[in-house]
This record gives C-alpha cells, sequence and structure tokens, in this order.
C-alpha cells in the first residue's frame, strides 16, 4: 500500500509546483492536465479509501494468527446467596492469555484471502488512474480538435467574405446576377452559424477539461497542441489492472470456500493465566497468587445447517467472481479489438484525405476559375466543390482525433503508463 498511497500525494505535488494557473491564462500541456486530474479525482480518492479498507481486513485477519492477552479484574460480593453457589465473593486481577493451536487451516485460508483481496483493491487504486488519465487525454484532445475546428471555420468564413465580396463586384459590373449574390451570402451567414456552434463545442470541451482538474465552469482553458499520430502501444491483456484484480478476487473467493469447510474441523485452543484470584481482597493479594492452565477441544457435530450455509454461500461467490473475471477478460479482448479497429480505420480515412484534399483543391480552383471566366460553371457548383474542399480538414480533425482516442482506450485496456 505505500507505493499506491505516495502515488496521489506524489500527483498532488506535481500539479501544484508543474501546473501553470489557468487563472493566469498559460498554456496546459497534456503531462500538467493529467497531473492535475490524478491530484483531485474523487474516483481516486474512492479507491484509495477501498485499499485502505482492505488493508485493515488484512491487518484484522493475521491478528487471529497470534495470541491474545487480557487483564481481567473483579470484585464481587454476594452475602444474600448461599456460600456454596456464590463462595460469598470473589476477587480477581488477571492477566489472560488464549492462543487457538490448530483450526484446520481456517485462519490461514482467512489471510490470504484477505491478502488477495488487499491486491485487488490495490490493482483497483492502478485502475482508477489509468481511467482519470483515459478521461483527461480524450478531454485534452477533444478540445485540441474544438481549437482546430473553430481556426477552421474562422478561415473559411474569412475567404467566403472575400468571396461575398468579390460576387457583388460582379454584379455592379454585369458579370453576376442578384441570385448569385443570394447564394453566396446565405453560403457565408451558413458558414457564420457553422462559427458559432464550433465555439459553443469548444466551450464546452474546455468545461469539461477543466471539471476534471477542478476548474469548474471555465471555458476560456487553453492547451498546447500535440503534433503528430501515436502508434498503438504493445502490451499483453493479461496485465492490465482491471483483469489481475479480478483474478485476485477469484483466489480470495476460493480461499474463503477453503476457510468455510474447515469449519467443520476440529478446533484446539490453548488458554494461561497468571495472578491473583480469591474471595476476600487482602487475603487475595497476600495469599493466592498463582496461575492456570487450560487446554479445550470443540467439533461442531450438529449445527442446524449453518456451517452447510456458510460453504454453500463462499462457493456462491466464488462461482460470481469466476463468472466477473470471464466477463472482465471478455470486455477487454473486445474493446481492444474494436480500439485497433478504429485506429487502422481512422489512419485509413487519413490517408484517404490526404489524397482527396489535392483533388478538392484542384476541382474547387477549376470551377472557380471557369466561373469568374464567364464558362458554364453556376456558382451553385462552385460553392458545393468549395464546401467539399473544405470539409476535407474537418474530416481530418475528426480522424486524428479518432485515432487518438483509440490509442488512449487501448492504453487503459492495457494497464500501460504514459
Amino acid at each position: 500500500m505505500g507505493r499506491n498511497a505516495f502515488a496521489p500525494a506524489a500527483a498532488i505535488l506535481y500539479a501544484l509546483f508543474a501546473l501553470p494557473s489557468a487563472a493566469w491564462g498559460e498554456v496546459i500541456t497534456l503531462p500538467q492536465a493529467i497531473g492535475r486530474a490524478l491530484a483531485y479525482a474523487p474516483l481516486i480518492s474512492a479507491a484509495g479509501a477501498a485499499g485502505e479498507l482492505s488493508a485493515g481486513k488484512l491487518t484484522e485477519a493475521r491478528a487471529a494468527l497470534y495470541p491474545q492477552i487480557l487483564s481481567a479484574g473483579e470484585y464481587n460480593q454476594a452475602p444474600g446467596y448461599d456460600e456454596r453457589i456464590s463462595n460469598r465473593g470473589l476477587t480477581l486481577a488477571q492477566l489472560q492469555g488464549t492462543y487457538t493451536v490448530y483450526d484446520g487451516g481456517r485462519r490461514q485460508a482467512q489471510v490470504r484471502a484477505a491478502r488477495y483481496a488487499e491486491q485487488a483493491a490495490r490493482f483497483g487504486i492502478q485502475a482508477a488512474q489509468a481511467q482519470v488519465v483515459f478521461d483527461t487525454t480524450v478531454a485534452y484532445f477533444d478540445l485540441q480538435r474544438s481549437d482546430q475546428a473553430v481556426l477552421e471555420h474562422t478561415k473559411r468564413l474569412r475567404r467566403l467574405n472575400t468571396y461575398v465580396s468579390i460576387i457583388e463586384a460582379l454584379q455592379r459590373s454585369g458579370r453576376a446576377i442578384a441570385n448569385d449574390v443570394l447564394r453566396v451570402r446565405t453560403a457565408r451567414d451558413q458558414e457564420q452559424l457553422a462559427l458559432t456552434a464550433a465555439q459553443q463545442t469548444r466551450a464546452q470541451a474546455s468545461i469539461v477539461l477543466g471539471s476534471l482538474m477542478g476548474l469548474f465552469g471555465r471555458a476560456d482553458l487553453k492547451v498546447a497542441p500535440v503534433s503528430g499520430l501515436p502508434s498503438m502501444p504493445a502490451g499483453d491483456l493479461m496485465q492490465s489492472p482491471v483483469l489481475r484484480a479480478a483474478e485476485r478476487q477469484v483466489a480470495a473467493a476460493r480461499l474463503a470456500v477453503d476457510a468455510a469447510r474447515a469449519e467443520r474441523l476440529p478446533t484446539f485452543r490453548l488458554e494461561l493465566t497468571s495472578g491473583f484470584e480469591g474471595v476476600d481482597p487482602p487475603q487475595t493479594f497476600n495469599d493466592h497468587l498463582g496461575a492456570s492452565y487450560d487446554g479445550a477441544v470443540s467439533m461442531p457435530i450438529f449445527d442446524g445447517g449453518l456451517i452447510t450455509s456458510h460453504i454453500q454461500q463462499a462457493e456462491a461467490a466464488l462461482h460470481a467472481a469466476v463468472a466477473n473475471q470471464r466477463q472482465v477478460e471478455l470486455q477487454l479482448k473486445r474493446d481492444l479489438a474494436a480500439a485497433s479497429a478504429s485506429y487502422h480505420s481512422a489512419l485509413d480515412q487519413l490517408a484517404v484525405v490526404a489524397q482527396s484534399k489535392a483533388t478538392a483543391d484542384d476541382a474547387f480552383a477549376l470551377d472557380w476559375a471557369r466561373f469568374l471566366g464567364g464558362g458554364n460553371a453556376t456558382l451553385l457548383e462552385v460553392l458545393d466543390s468549395f464546401q467539399q474542399a473544405e470539409n476535407l480538414h474537418l474530416t481530418r480533425l475528426d480522424q486524428e482525433f479518432a485515432a487518438r482516442q483509440a490509442v488512449a482506450q487501448a492504453r487503459l485496456l492495457l494497464g500501460v503508463a504514459r
């Protein structure tokens, strides 16, 4: 637990010293965003609390392996009862020690089960940290995509304003009709609406990223752009912290079954006492210093089915843990395959976009030249080719985000640290 408990503290220190204050308008990098999110995330605190609880249960289970030493004191007078029964009174001051010598391995099974449960909780902390990293990474790249989309719409609006001026000039010279002016103005107005929507999307992405870092209502966060696309991570799916936690839960459940079955075996306890025991205090503390020892063997013969019910419950918990492990493994394999497919699909579409961009730009340039030169190209055709060429830029941004999201998800599934 020591290393895992240190991770949140390290993240806090990292965030305090490495993260520029968003209030100062400084640009946030991806490592800084992740560090701040790890320091703030309630999910990490909840996982840490679960780990502390599991560690406490492990300590409790280990305590049963050691002898118990107690102090006992009692003073009792019973003058109204038959002295043959009450012995008139009792004065007691002792140290008592009790130790279970043999219980059929029940305590050892419980300790091992608690140890596996504690390990599962530690893997749960790693899984929670990986989830926070994934959420922050996706939110960061979503904000970057939104920034780039706003820039693309801004450039597109600027170009359309230029085209509006050109068409209006052509109308004044008699080379364009009023319908052409209306068409290009409509296209410009639609682009203005698209830019407003992109700015709203950008503000929402900033709010999402800020909330992950504990900065609420911030629609003006700035992030440092990350260029280039990462490659898919390599790793062993069996090392995923989620799957390893599920495996530890299965191991703990198996040992819980062993502990329940051990309840049917005999138990041998040894008890030692040392101190004073007598009737009246003066004689007791002057004359009756002594000790005793006692050994007891117990074995259940009939309990109405109580032990059987404990075994049945433990076996049911084991079956549930095994089913959960299989479900987790199935889900991880399916999600990893989906992430890989999404990544390669994004790369394929980016390759198509790169090949199509030059063609689309040439088609627009040709239609625009034909329109300006008095050819048979209509303004509607020009605007259509313009939209097709410009939409490829937004498609490129979407596919780059899809590739980065797929890589982040694969890292999450494989448990690969950044």
